[in-house]
């Protein structure tokens, strides 16, 4: 290659990287003038509309139908005033040409197009054209936007359109035109009856769910017979829906003998709605089957807790029955409801409750007991229950480690019995034995894959010549291959990137296409458990907690799950939330290390704190999913803080595609340098600290840009342990996370990356469609590390579980069998991700070689410039570019500084990270040694003191 060549090339990539820098700082000012001028607008109409002398002419009618559109839903505008709005909006040609968009060819237009007009939908007209475009409409996602204008107002001719269009839809999206259809309450009801005879699964599902919401006692018959149909969705709703309506229809024969094995719980269930007490007997008979213990207990504690009088008969139950399975059914419900028992019951013990506390004792069910001994003021009812205690403490160890867990100190010390600092054994480090073999085989290919293809070219011109020159010739045509690597790894990034700017585009766009009232439509979006696994968090346990129960999300609970955590972290929870210890049931679905304990507070519904012997975070995560209920959970970090909005937004991207979403993920930002107050950021900035504010723009490049071009193309492979969302009955089915406990017997330092694989890898094998979403604009906050020690350590294992998931799954790598996924996304990782890291030290080795022999001329020295520096400046300015096309997130400080770094981390620093990657390939031929322990420094404060120590 000439000199001039390239001169030219480094001078045009430099130049790029220029306008690029420039163009950021362009858009930033466009944007900012932008939000001034809209904020103004919105200032002049709300005068307008305060000092009622509305001169809507004086707006532009874009401007103005964006402002009614964001106003409508919180100032509820009256009849006079709306239809000014709508006569003068109307009238324009602006609002003609939104109509005509309905008929766009561009999905994203038509979607567009809908969300403009929704709140116009009580004019007639523009009514009529959008039940005009509904009928026709044939993309499935334009529906649900039409529809959901239409059905705010509850327009009644889309009922028919929409039944009609419910049987061809998928079964993910009808679903969500199902929860719309609901809406409509009373008035969709004579539609139903009229299709009662229908066949289609959608159609009965719908009639069911419908039962379920409001009690209709015209569908009771039909619930029965769809309670014995075969398709379970439609048979658990209606078992539902009589269950909680029509409960005296489930106790006859053909329910209590059923053919599915599923029936019996409801049954349960509707002895207990009841709420009679001389249907207890019958109950009682269901004793005979291990399987319904726990719908027994649960059934009979919730009649006991609406009607406190029916304990008195529990208790004389369990003292004269002589049958062992009721006993122990009798013994949980007793231990649930102690602490009422034991404060109701008025002077000393009587012998009936001394017997019951023994036998209770002796069979470890002490939850209530161990509630009432650490709050009650009766200190001659505690002494007495202490000495029945101690007895049998003494000949019970593990009656004694209980004991030691969850009682106080001071009551521990009256029963002579120590406290421990740390509760339950640490469980072992993951030790896996490493695939030494197979990692050498890669590696010697890795090595010689170059020396062999310069052997092959250069083979006829390396007869003639002496070992110095041909270490010469070995080292400039090495330098040449690094090029090309380094252009050609580097135009992917980059054309990824270009994908990602689309799609975010297009994302961000649908975001906004959304509003509120649509959003928080009941059962439009999934619900969601959130799963936070906790070790050793007491220092930013409260903040991360408190994020998470202020996310703005429709439908959530979360699960706090303790991994045996030596440090005050449940302690902490316990007080901070005023928890009570409690039993419920929870399935086992997932083998995972032993559940010590739940914490709830009535006061905090969807609150929930497991406490379990320590197992790693995959075996919590494995918990988390066997205690949680909703259909999708949220694999989130317990030293993370999410954005009120993050879960709606990361959640809200499976509306915009018909096909079921098996997971999402989101951003993780790094919180080091923000302040924190009572879980929320009161400010983001960029740290301080040299490596955080690296990572700043890794994350940036990787998690903010990268990944939505993945995604896109739906090969992501990789969700972010820190925040991840996934389908919770396809996570099950494929036997969760990892573990050596689990179905595949195996642990993972790796399990965030593995599970989107084998997720992946499942529903490809099962040849059903799905997506798997990342959302650009959903922010997840969490601690980075600040030392280089500490870096090492994270990007060590970071590589190993590459590294083990790349040979776990290798039958996926280049497989056409797997498509996109093996041919595209497993193929990538696999080069460039895994064995990249080897050719990028060699490249590096062979620059300093070919220095030191003076073998770096002018073309060679330009060219190697422009493909590693140049270039990757370029990937890390366009990232900075598109994470603030839509919403800058930093200041004009720290992006200056984001600037900075995307120019300095080429200079030594991209390499050393690289370098990290190699040792930690060598790292994963000794013992797989887990995850380790990362040190926290806690969020940082505004106020003096906001985090509990």
């Amino acid at each position: 290659m000439s000199s001039s060549l390239a001169i030219i090339l480094t001078v045009t990539v430099l130049s790029i990287d220029l306008v690029l820098l420039l163009a950021t700082l362009v858009v930033r000012l466009v944007r900012a003038s932008g939000k001034r001028k809209d904020h103004a607008l919105e200032e002049q109409l709300l005068q307008q509309l305060e000092s009622e002398t509305l001169h809507l002419d004086t707006f532009k009618p874009k401007d103005l139908l964006r402002l009614f559109n964001k106003l409508s839903p919180t100032l509820h505008f009256n009849e006079i005033v709306e239809k000014e709005f709508y006569d003068y909006l109307t009238s324009t040609s602006y609002l003609r040409k939104v109509c005509k968009r309905l008929q766009s060819f561009s999905v994203l237009g038509r979607i567009e197009a809908a969300a403009k007009l929704r709140y116009l939908a009580k004019d007639p007209f523009i009514r009529e054209t959008m039940l005009a475009a509904l009928k026709i409409e044939t993309n499935q996602v334009v529906i649900l936007y039409l529809f959901q204008g239409l059905a705010r107002r509850r327009e009644r001719k889309a009922i028919s359109i929409m039944l009609t269009k419910l049987h061809r839809a998928t079964f993910w999206m009808a679903g969500r035109y199902r929860s719309l259809l609901l809406s409509y309450e009373s008035q969709l009801l004579p539609y139903l009856l009229r299709r009662l005879d229908r066949k289609s699964p959608s159609m009965r599902l719908l009639i069911c769910e419908y039962a379920l919401l409001y009690s209709t006692e015209v569908l009771k018959e039909y619930l029965a017979t769809q309670a014995q149909t075969s398709n379970k969705q439609v048979r658990i709703t209606a078992l539902k829906a009589l269950s909680r309506h029509f409960p005296k229809r489930l106790l006859v024969p053909e329910f209590q003998k059923p053919h599915y094995q599923d029936t019996l719980p409801f049954v349960i269930k509707a002895y207990a709605n009841l709420q009679d007490k001389r249907l207890i007997h019958e109950m009682l008979v269901y004793a005979s089957h291990a399987k319904l213990h726990d719908y027994l207990v649960q059934g009979l504690t919730e009649m006991s807790e609406r009607d406190p009088s029916l304990i008195s008969l529990l208790l004389t139950r369990f003292v004269k029955h002589k049958s062992v399975p009721q006993r122990k059914i009798l013994a949980k419900v007793l231990d649930n409801r102690l602490s009422y028992i034991l404060e109701s019951q008025e002077g000393p013990l009587t012998p009936q409750l001394s017997d019951l506390i023994s036998t209770l004792v002796d069979q470890l069910h002490i939850s209530g007991l161990i509630q009432y001994l650490n709050t009650t003021k009766d200190n001659e009812k505690q002494e007495a229950i202490l000495a029945l205690v101690k007895q049998r403490a003494k000949r019970q160890k593990k009656l004694r480690g209980l004991l030691i867990t969850y009682l106080d100190s001071d009551i521990l010390e009256k029963i002579q019995l120590k406290p421990i600092s740390e509760k339950g054994p640490v469980a072992a480090p993951h030790q896996e034995t490493p695939q030494r073999l197979m990692l050498i085989l890669l590696l010697v290919i890795t090595l010689l894959i170059f020396p062999l293809l310069i052997l092959v070219t250069e083979l006829p011109n390396l007869v003639d010549l002496t070992a110095r020159e041909i270490l010469n010739l070995y080292v400039v045509r090495f330098n040449y291959l690094l090029v090309y690597y380094s252009v050609t790894i580097n135009i992917i990034y980059l054309a990824v990137l270009a994908v990602s700017f689309r799609a975010a585009n297009i994302q961000n766009r649908l975001w906004r296409a959304k509003d509120g009232q649509m959003l928080f439509t009941k059962g439009l979006l999934p619900s969601i458990s959130i799963i936070a696994p906790a070790y050793n968090e007491a220092s930013n346990i409260i903040e991360s907690t408190n994020s998470l129960l202020n996310q703005q999300y429709p439908d959530y609970e979360l699960i706090v799950v303790n991994d045996g955590s030596k440090d005050s972290t449940l302690k902490t929870l316990i007080e901070y939330y005023n928890l009570e210890k409690q039993d419920k049931m929870v399935s086992r679905r997932l083998s995972t290390r032993p559940l010590r304990g739940i914490y709830t507070n009535k006061s905090i519904p969807n609150l929930m704190v497991v406490d379990k012997v320590n197992g790693g975070k995959a075996d919590s995560l494995n918990l988390g999913l066997n205690v949680s209920t909703k259909e999708f959970f949220c694999g989130i970090d317990a030293d993370s803080l999410l954005e009120p909005d993050a879960l709606l937004k990361a959640v809200s991207v499976m509306l915009d595609t018909p096909v079921e979403s098996i997971a999402a993920g989101g951003n993780i930002c790094p919180v080091n340098g923000c302040t924190v107050e009572l879980g929320s950021l009161d400010n983001v900035q960029l740290p301080d600290n040299f490596l955080a504010r690296l990572q700043s723009l890794e994350y940036i490049r990787s998690f903010m840009t990268g990944r939505v071009g993945w995604a896109s193309m739906n090969v992501l492979l990789i969700i972010s342990g820190a925040f991840g969302i996934f389908h919770r009955e396809r996570t099950i089915a494929t036997g969760g996370y990892l573990t050596k406990s689990g179905k595949f017997h195996k642990d993972t330092v790796g399990e965030d990356m593995e599970l989107v694989v084998r997720l992946s890898r499942y529903m490809r094998e099962k040849h059903k469609p799905y997506r798997v979403q990342y959302a650009c604009n959903a922010n997840c906050w969490t601690e980075v590390p600040e030392k280089w020690k500490v870096l090492r350590r994270q990007r060590n294992r970071w590589h190993r579980g590459l590294i083990d998931i790349m040979l776990f799954h290798s039958s996926m790598i280049a497989n056409p069998r797997y498509g996109r996924l093996g041919m595209v996304g497993m193929l990538y990782y696999f080069i460039f991700e895994l064995l990249g890291p080897f050719i990028e030290a060699q490249g590096l080795l062979f620059v300093v070689l070919g220095a030191f022999l003076g073998l770096l001329n002018l073309p060679i020295a330009l060219m190697l410039f422009t493909s590693t520096i140049g270039l990757g400046i370029l990937v890390s300015l366009s990232a900075v570019f598109i994470s603030e096309y839509d919403k800058p997130l930093y200041s004009w400080k720290d992006i200056s500084r984001l600037f900075a770094m995307a120019i300095i981390e080429n200079f030594g620093i991209r390499q050393t990270i690289s370098l990290l990657r190699v040792t930690a390939y060598f790292s994963a031929m000794r013992k797989n040694r887990g995850w380790g322990a990362q040190v926290r420094v806690g969020f940082k404060a505004s106020t003096s003191q906001t985090k509990t120590k």
